[in-house]
């Protein structure tokens, strides 16, 4: 599981103006602080995270996993599949309790 995305099962909006941040059935990458895709060790999978999603106008929605918002494989996420902002990984642990990078 080197890679995960967010699934969105329904339109996400910025939570203080409204702007459309990922249609449903899309995917949003998660990312770090860089923008840079992050590895996720398939050992010691994350267990939660926190995912801040920025809409055009530079309001952050934050999101957890999976509490609010299920992550996938990204292999397993059909190609075909729209794109939605992507997701920066702010906080996190793995199943182990090691934090995320």
């Amino acid at each position: 599981m080197p890679f995960l995305n967010l699934v969105h099962l329904r339109d996400a909006l910025c939570v203080t103006c409204a702007a459309p941040i990922a249609d449903a059935g899309s995917r949003s990458f998660i990312v770090d602080a860089g923008g840079d895709p992050i590895y996720f060790a398939t050992e010691d999978p994350p267990a939660e995270m926190v995912v801040e999603l920025v809409c055009p106008n530079a309001h952050a929605s934050v999101l957890h996993v999976p509490n609010e918002i299920s992550a996938e494989e990204a292999l397993m996420t059909p190609d075909d599949a729209p794109i939605g902002r992507d997701a920066t990984l702010t906080s996190g642990t793995t199943e182990s309790g090691k934090d995320l990078p």
